[in-house]
């Protein structure tokens, strides 16, 4: 079986149809809860079960003030994460956090992040 690693320049971040933003970076990190024991039937080595998933991330992007971000801090959303143009997280989630950066003294970019964390399930991307 061989391996064919894909680029990222082709992921977005969409909330239904629109946009978030001119996204630069998108971080998903997804976790489940480790149950480790030991017991009378384990040989002295510990266990460990899979328990409850839950998941996290965050979203980077440039500020544009023509097209306001559908991105609202303590609101439900369900983030389309892409990694490539066809393949996507559908991600129940709750924006934490939305952080606006502003550097006068090198005139960059005005740029932001969003924190977000999951609220239920979400759909993993169809791979071939």
């Amino acid at each position: 079986m061989s391996t064919q690693p894909i680029s990222g320049k082709n992921g977005k971040v969409l909330i239904g149809s629109a946009a978030v933003a001119e996204v630069t970076k998108w971080i998903f990190n997804k976790e489940s809860v480790s149950s480790r024991y030991a017991s009378s039937s384990t040989g002295g080595f510990k266990r460990s079960l899979s328990g409850v998933k839950s998941g996290s991330g965050t979203i980077q992007f440039k500020f544009d003030l023509d097209a306001g971000s559908p991105i609202v801090e303590g609101t439900a959303a369900t983030l389309l994460l892409y990694l490539d143009a066809t393949h996507f997280y559908s991600v129940p989630a709750l924006i934490k956090t939305f952080k606006v950066e502003v550097n006068i003294d090198t005139g960059e970019v005005i740029g932001g992040v969003a924190e977000f964390d999951t609220d239920g399930a979400w759909t993993e991307p169809t791979l071939p």
